[in-house]
């Protein structure tokens, strides 16, 4: 039976891999938009963390498990200026099965309208909803193998498009819990139906890999993610410079990016300072961001990332504010229920 669950999850992997998008280039963004702060913190990822919250294992369907029985979690943030993002978490164990239920938002606000000819057609909404169902179960002491399976639905009025997809991962736990790795193969899908007179697009597919690092007898954790591992280059040619002129009048050739900013577009870094039994501060950093939407007159902080974590009686409370680009930030807002039996 599990021999069979891996070749299941192989099979799967390699199929969506031949016709899936690099991620950030498909559709139904809201798909890699981090719904807990602590992976907003984080540059947007959190594989391999140590499990204190039912929303973790939205980013990696085996981080859930059974200390996680009858935890609820709520999320909301201001995503970009007049976007907000928001969504709840619940979970569940039945022996040795894990459950999970996650429901998302991403509200673009309202934008005015115009005809062809440039008259006035008022105002317009924008927004999308995911809402997907985990499973979870312990293949040994230390290896977690979970899935997800969600549907996905977008409106920008009057445009309305749906889709599924699926999301497979898995989790390892060294022996002292001081290391650890997620896996995660995500977005494999399409969409159901398309926007009025549009074909179909690919969902934003992504395969990440993720280290969780507590060196003992230090009060600091260290995170490692590598995304986007079905490519390798993950440069835009629309970024390129073309056409700017240098001090001496010459044009500017654009030049390929050389193997150490290809590598670092697959890297975001996460720290966590411990600095109580029920504090700390969360520092992170996305290159890929930073890359892509940092000017190159002031890059500003575009691409970093800062949170804290507290409890306060039987709730843990997460705050995270990350830079997209220079002068706007996101910030959000992560509580969770406690269960009984950790109080």
């Amino acid at each position: 039976m599990r021999m069979k669950f891996l070749q299941f999850i192989l099979l799967v992997g390699i199929i969506a891999s031949g016709k899936a998008q690099v991620g950030g280039t498909g559709v139904f963004q809201i798909l890699e938009v981090p719904l807990h702060a602590r992976s907003m913190a984080w540059g947007g990822y959190l594989l391999a963390s140590p499990t204190t919250d039912v929303q973790f294992s939205s980013n990696n369907p085996a981080l859930l498990n059974k200390s996680l029985h009858n935890n609820y979690g709520v999320t909301y943030g201001s995503f970009l200026p007049g976007v907000t993002n928001g969504g709840v978490g619940y979970a569940f164990n039945k022996g040795i099965h894990n459950f999970s239920f996650h429901a998302q938002y991403l509200d673009y606000g309202t934008m005015k309208s115009f005809d062809d000819g440039g008259n006035s057609l008022g105002t317009v909404s924008a927004n999308e909803t995911k809402v997907t169902l985990g499973y979870s179960r312990e293949l040994t002491d230390r290896i977690t193998l979970g899935a997800q399976l969600g549907f996905v639905y977008s409106v920008l009025e009057p445009y309305v498009s749906n889709g599924i997809f699926s999301n497979l991962g898995a989790h390892y736990n060294s022996e002292d819990t001081l290391i650890q790795m997620g896996l995660i193969v995500r977005n494999i899908g399409f969409m159901l139906n398309a926007y009025r007179n549009a074909s179909r697009e690919s969902l934003p597919f992504n395969i990440q890999y993720g280290v969780s690092i507590k060196p003992a007898h230090m009060p600091v954790r260290f995170q490692i993610i590598a995304h986007s591992l079905q490519k390798w280059d993950l440069t835009y040619d629309q970024y390129l410079k073309t056409g700017t002129m240098d001090l001496n009048g010459q044009e500017v050739l654009p030049q390929e990016s050389n193997f150490g900013d290809k590598l670092s577009r697959h890297l975001a870094l996460g720290m966590e300072f411990i600095l109580g039994e029920h504090l700390g501060l969360l520092v992170g950093y996305n290159h890929q961001r930073r890359a892509e939407m940092a000017p190159e007159a002031q890059k500003g902080m575009a691409g970093f990332g800062w949170g804290l974590k507290f409890k306060v009686y039987k709730f843990h409370i997460t705050y995270a504010s990350s830079s997209y680009f220079p002068g706007f930030n996101s910030n959000m807002f992560s509580i969770s229920l406690i269960p009984a039996f950790l109080n």
